[in-house]
């Protein structure tokens, strides 16, 4: 496959961008005015947005950190929750993947429609692949928010895993995927049930945690320029019905509702390029190339591989 003018074009206003016009930060802190409710700790909420299982593991080992700790914790994928009552918990962590740079667009419409959650503490954490990039700023996005919301922030979590971008390995370049086949491995996970400790000990000292944004060149490649130039590779996306079996699994995981297994059909504009429909999918039904190469999901990346993904101990 030929890039196209067009592509080739945006691709490099994209990277320019982000070489010589980084956005210029002024050290924005959180709004530490919000006064904690009390600190005690009775109830704790962890909620994710999850597509291949990383960030859901992390977000699964906090939760039996709290409830090893005497905590009655709730936790599960925001789309699985229901109506959530803020009141009814003493503590809140909320996660995502870092998504082109960024909190995904669907999860921050989630956070900023919560009710107000004045005095409540709350935390963020994020997973990343392989080396990263910008992650601290997506998590600290995600305290800004919930302090936005009345909250009072208590920690930061960033936790390193096997990247799970499908295109990546499907160009041909695996090495660099499997370079981090060991992640999240047992250190990962002591830095978990850490930071889940150090949140409730925070809350009990009745102490602030503090935290500022950093100056990071992504920004502004972050979300729509990246989702953009991506998806200017991406041909061919559609549902094989032949392959179907018709399992809800693309529907359950796609963010924006814009696969119709069906009608083989996919809303191509609606699409956010997540590859969670590719990921996920046990038939290899959904189909799509990017930049001429067929892409194939993360779960048969790790069959080829024989890539185990460790478990943490609860």
């Amino acid at each position: 496959m030929k890039i196209t003018r067009r592509a080739f074009a945006f691709m490099a206003f994209a990277v320019a961008a982000g070489l010589y016009f980084p956005r210029i930060l002024k050290g924005n802190s959180l709004n530490n005015k919000n006064k904690m409710k009390g600190n005690t700790v009775k109830r704790g909420l962890v909620v994710w947005y999850s597509q291949t299982g990383n960030t859901e593991r992390i977000g699964k080992l906090i939760a039996a950190t709290w409830k090893k700790a005497g905590i009655k914790t709730e936790s599960g994928d925001y789309r699985n929750l229901g109506n959530i009552n803020p009141a009814d918990y003493d503590v809140i962590a909320a996660g995502s993947p870092v998504y082109y740079y960024e909190v995904p667009a669907n999860f921050r419409e989630w956070i900023n429609s919560l009710p107000p959650i004045d005095g409540m503490p709350v935390a963020s954490f994020v997973t990343f692949g392989g080396a990263g990039g910008n992650q601290y700023n997506t998590a600290y996005n995600i305290l800004e928010m919930l302090s936005a919301r009345g909250g009072v922030p208590a920690g930061i979590g960033l936790f390193g895993a096997m990247s799970a971008f499908a295109p990546t390995w499907s160009a041909g370049n695996a090495e660099r995927v499997l370079k981090y086949r060991d992640q999240p491995d047992d250190t990962v996970y002591s830095r978990v049930r850490k930071y889940a400790d150090d949140i409730i000990r925070l809350i009990k000292d009745n102490k602030n945690f503090e935290a500022s944004d950093e100056c990071n060149f992504r920004n502004w490649l972050s979300g729509g320029v990246s989702i953009k130039s991506t998806k200017l590779m991406i041909t061919g996306h559609r549902v094989n019905r032949d392959k179907c079996i018709s399992c809800g699994k693309c529907v359950e995981k796609c963010p924006v509702n814009a696969i119709f297994p069906d009608k083989g059909a996919v809303d191509t504009g609606r699409c956010v390029a997540c590859f969670g429909c590719v990921n996920n999918c046990p038939s290899g039904a959904v189909e799509m190339k990017f930049m001429g190469k067929t892409v194939y999901g993360f779960k048969e990346f790790l069959k080829r591989n024989n890539v185990v993904i460790r478990e943490p101990e609860v």
